[in-house]
């Protein structure tokens, strides 16, 4: 039975890790008695600076897929779910992203385009993207065997906002699966220097300040 390794990442500044610990488990719980997969729940406390760490510790316990979701978020119902599901029908070659909005509904993580911006789930069907967000995303075993280090996973593009640089080189599939499938009340504001809708000017301006201030 294949072993899925939860990796709950604790973001700064928010403390929704109770509430999201416990619709997790019982969402596990529900997945579980299919009888198709096995789950352990780790926490990361590293923050992004810990991603990699909290793979190494999942992967020797012979994790077959790694799940990581922010502390903070309110899983969608069936979100777990959906990952798995929609991972099976990509035949488990594909890094599965979920999409998070904030309260008033809007984009705040998901997939992204090549130059950044957020890319909106289709309500039925898992659409591709470039790049994404790791707030919640699904990931085979087979996408960090195409990777010469797995730390890799885990760069982001240095002039666009979100990670899999490394991922597009490597020829794995990226895909949004569909619909919204948490809610996030953190802070998402995008520093200018990243935001794919700020302007050459504006970036430059952003840096200087950030330099000089």
């Amino acid at each position: 039975m294949p072993k899925v390794a939860i990796i709950i990442s604790i973001m700064e500044g928010d403390d929704g890790s109770a509430g999201c610990l416990e619709e997790c488990q019982r969402q596990v719980d529900s997945v579980a008695a299919g009888g198709k997969y096995s789950f352990s729940i780790y926490l990361n406390d590293g923050g992004a600076q810990g991603y990699a760490a909290a793979l190494e510790k999942a992967d020797k316990d012979g994790a077959a897929f790694f799940l990581w979701i922010d502390h903070d978020l309110n899983l969608s119902e069936g979100a777990i779910a959906c990952l798995l599901e929609n991972s099976e029908f990509l035949r488990h070659k594909a890094v599965i992203i979920g999409s998070v909005a904030r309260a008033d509904r809007s984009l705040a993580f998901g997939g992204r385009t090549r130059r950044g911006r957020l890319i909106e789930p289709d309500p039925v069907i898992p659409v591709p993207c470039h790049l994404f967000d790791m707030s919640v995303a699904l990931v085979p075993g087979y996408a960090f065997s195409r990777l010469e280090n797995h730390a890799d996973f885990f760069r982001g593009s240095l002039l666009r906002y979100g990670y899999g640089r490394k991922v597009v080189k490597a020829d794995v599939a990226r895909m949004i699966a569909p619909g919204i499938l948490g809610v996030t009340g953190r802070d998402t504001e995008i520093p200018a220097w990243k935001d794919p809708e700020s302007t050459l000017k504006e970036k430059a301006v952003w840096i200087t300040r950030a330099i000089f201030k």
